[in-house]
């Protein structure tokens, strides 16, 4: 798809490398609702095993824990944002507040910007 006489930058990433890897950072906060020591036994039983399969997926590029809050963060190389579901699964999603954003490189946003002034956007 061309943009005024110009490649789609989305169009020449996918042509360079074929299927296109999206970053995503996800942050998670665990669910301080979740009182009854059965139900938090189960949550954490549920959890780290779940947790340390993401980390060995080869999906994750940097991950931590937030201080201040139960909870952290994965920035993740996914096909497609349906894989955060089957990555992260109702291990973490059932158990935290999640959320998700794709991200854009500095570079990319940069190309982006000088597009956009060249065409007097």
């Amino acid at each position: 798809m061309r943009i005024g006489g110009k490649a789609n930058l989305l169009q020449l990433k996918r042509e360079e490398g074929g299927a296109r890897e999206m970053l995503f950072h996800l942050t998670f906060e665990i669910l301080e609702e979740i009182v009854l020591p059965e139900a938090k036994t189960m949550r954490n039983e549920w959890l780290g095993p779940q947790l340390q399969k993401v980390m060995e997926s080869g999906k994750v590029r940097e991950a931590g824990l937030l201080i201040g809050k139960r909870g952290g963060f994965f920035l993740v190389d996914l096909d497609n944002p349906e894989e955060l579901f089957t990555l992260f699964g109702p291990e973490l999603y059932d158990t935290s507040r999640v959320e998700a954003h794709p991200v854009m490189s500095m570079e990319a946003a940069g190309q982006m910007f000088g597009q956009w002034a060249e065409e007097d956007r």
